[in-house]
């Protein structure tokens, strides 16, 4: 495997000379290289940038299929619709969440989840009300449905007194309904965890006792620490930065990650047609962690930047027979 990573670079100058369509087609072809300053010229433009992405809305399988880039520029999309404020950005924005939860878009859903409160903060009252009758919205898998919950109280946290106390509420009434979905009212009470009310302590007492086996998201122990504390400590503070995913750094781990990744698919397709794929393995020891034990609102281990709970702890409690 070779070291050397090939990053577009663009001077600024000419970036202001390009027309929108060329800087969306340069994004295109860079994939997920693309670097920061092309996001910000993109944000710069304001509503024509806002017209220009409104198409890609939509997803067109067929057309990202051929061209991955396409995809990824759904992603820049939303990174860019994050950055700018008001009523424009924020309905086009909710138009790209609701078609990742209608076409059930798992891999976009995963790289923005944990950022949602970063990506909505600048918007006003009237999106915040769109997202949380998305979130209500039981057809809609419970994954997109937590994070815009989290949004929901990230704006009332804002607000404060009054707000944040009736949409906690709001909140808990979620989680205590016993039709909701399962896992929905766990991942949620993760959050009401983070605003430790007594009013919540013998509901989430409950939950914890609820769980068992390897898909416990939270314990009585993680309830009474946070209960002593008796502070708030919302997890997505942690997640305030999506856009690190334009640092250099950033971008030419993803690249090695993925070579790596091609490299191990490669030497497993070699290995299988070797073995004539005649050899049935079967693994009987427990799954071991290699890594210390850390908090459910911590960013990963694994480095996808998203919160552990949302990312490798499900894999961390699951046996591999």
């Amino acid at each position: 495997m070779g070291t050397n990573i090939d990053l577009p670079v663009y001077d600024g100058e000419y970036l202001a000379t390009c027309s929108t369509e060329e800087i969306i087609e340069n994004m295109v072809r860079d994939e997920d290289r693309v670097p920061r300053n092309v996001i910000d010229e993109c944000v710069r433009r304001g509503d024509q940038i806002i017209d220009c992405l409104a198409p890609y809305a939509v997803p067109n399988d067929e057309l990202e299929k051929k061209t991955p880039g396409y995809w990824w520029l759904r992603l820049h999309a939303v990174m860019i619709l994050g950055l700018i404020p008001g009523e424009a950005a924020g309905l086009l924005l909710v138009d790209f969440i609701r078609n990742m939860c209608r076409d059930e878009d798992d891999n976009l859903q995963e790289w923005f989840s944990g950022y949602w409160p970063a990506l909505t903060g600048n918007k006003p009252a009237p999106i915040i009300a769109l997202l949380r009758d998305i979130c209500m919205d039981r057809k809609i898998d419970y994954f997109i449905r937590t994070d815009l919950t989290d949004v929901v109280i990230a704006d009332a946290l804002i607000q404060g007194g009054v707000a944040l106390e009736q949409t906690l509420d709001w909140a808990a009434e979620l989680v205590a309904d016993e039709e909701e979905d399962w896992d929905y009212r766990l991942c949620s009470a993760n959050t009401l965890i983070d605003f430790p009310r007594e009013r919540y302590r013998e509901l989430l007492d409950k939950l914890a006792a609820e769980q068992s086996g390897f898909g416990v998201h939270f314990d009585k122990k993680d309830i009474d620490k946070a209960y002593r504390k008796n502070k708030d400590q919302p997890g997505w503070e942690r997640f305030n930065n999506p856009w690190r995913f334009y640092n250099p750094q950033e971008i030419e781990m993803r690249q090695q990650r993925w070579r790596e990744e091609l490299y191990t698919e490669e030497s497993e397709t070699e290995l299988d047609h070797l073995l004539g794929n005649s050899l049935n393995f079967q693994y009987h020891e427990p799954y071991q962690r290699e890594t210390p034990k850390i908090g459910r609102n911590d960013p990963c281990y694994c480095g996808s930047g998203k919160k552990y709970k949302k990312c490798c702890l499900n894999k961390d409690q699951v046996v591999v027979h």
